[in-house]
């Protein structure tokens, strides 16, 4: 009679653990989406001084840089990190603080190769690709020559991700600037420094 009682008393008991368990294993946690996958707004600023002779002129550019980067598209194993490729869209404001002109204007794109040396933490990236803009040209000697400018860049550094949506890029860039051979002769110009930026994933 003891055993059946107790066994009575028991039961709310045991029902209860039982849905307990029931609702903890009914949670599932999110799976994890790594940076490279998730869309991101970057903003950039760059110092580039002259580096060849097209020009005669001295100069010394200040970019800004804001670019959208679309999810990886493209993922290769290499030695055991992940390589990720995706597409670049650039819009650049770049004032001209020494130089014949002052102010260029202009979009570029490019895809944007990513080497995780640390899983969704840090990665090694590379960019190369182009576009073109507009320049405020005059009859400086040196100067671009025309208003309408094609630009070429190339820039490699390393991202460190802070959050899972935050991260902080330091690097070089390289930019190529040139009317396109509109004026004979065709100054262009070379120019490379530093790079840094913030990166926002969504």
């Amino acid at each position: 009679m003891k055993s059946t009682l107790l066994a009575l008393l028991l039961i709310p008991t045991l029902l209860h653990a039982g849905t307990s368990n029931q609702g903890k294993s009914a949670i599932v946690e999110p799976p994890s989406v790594s940076p490279a996958d998730m869309w991101s707004f970057d903003a950039e600023t760059a110092s580039l001084w002259r580096i060849s002779h097209n020009t005669t002129a001295n100069y010394t550019v200040l970019p800004q840089i804001l670019s959208l980067r679309s999810p990886a598209f493209i993922h290769w194993n290499v030695f055991g990190h992940q390589l990720t490729v995706r597409n670049r869209v650039s819009l650049l404001v770049e004032p001209i603080a020494k130089g014949p002109e002052s102010l260029y204007l202009g979009i570029s794109g490019a895809p944007s190769f990513e080497y995780w040396f640390l899983k969704d933490k840090a990665c090694w990236y590379t960019s190369v690709g182009g576009g073109l803009g507009w320049i405020d040209s005059g009859d400086e000697v040196g100067g671009q020559g025309r208003d309408l400018t094609f630009n070429w860049f190339a820039t490699m550094g390393v991202r460190f991700y802070f959050t899972p949506t935050t991260s902080l890029n330091v690097g070089a860039f390289f930019q190529h600037m040139s009317n396109g051979g509109a004026t004979d002769p065709n100054p262009g110009l070379d120019a490379l420094g530093p790079i840094l930026g913030f990166s926002r994933a969504f």
